[in-house]
């Protein structure tokens, strides 16, 4: 939401932006010294987070269907993301699978035009439609951007 962001560092630090969720916040600063550091986090609109410490240990702030898919699915998370409504997620495992609830319509249509491959390295889900794909291969697409910043990826 609205820009916050946060930045782990390979020592184990973090640095934030102003407006860091209060849930998260008060789960990075009442954690111990010698409780393992945070390896990743996604941050999502409405307050949703996910976030995995370096132990595997992971914790979240999402829908329902998203907390019955990681504590029943024993893949290793490798992404997170979420979409415009507070049900949207969408979730890629280190093997390159992934589950997904209410993506946007053109990435559903690329995953298709795929093939349902099981080859992802990470998705990206923005607030109002916003999308990306990458695969393990390098290659990417992406989609629901608007056409101004569409012209400046185009450029790069």
């Amino acid at each position: 939401d609205n820009g916050v962001y946060i930045c782990l560092y390979d020592n184990g630090g973090f640095a934030y932006s102003s407006g860091l969720y209060a849930n998260l916040y008060q789960k990075l600063h009442t954690r111990a010294p010698s409780h393992p550091p945070p390896d990743y986090v996604a941050l999502g609109s409405n307050e949703r987070y996910y976030i995995s410490f370096t132990n595997g240990k992971s914790e979240w702030v999402g829908p329902d269907n998203l907390s019955d898919l990681l504590h029943k699915d024993k893949r290793r998370v490798k992404t997170v993301a979420f979409g415009e409504d507070w049900e949207d997620y969408f979730v890629v495992f280190e093997s390159g699978g992934y589950e997904y609830v209410g993506c946007p319509r053109g990435l559903e249509e690329k995953i298709n035009a795929r093939g349902k491959r099981g080859d992802l390295e990470k998705v990206t889900l923005g607030p109002n439609g916003e999308w990306s794909l990458w695969a393990k291969n390098g290659r990417g697409w992406w989609g629901g951007i608007d056409s101004d910043a569409m012209k400046e990826i185009s450029k790069r």
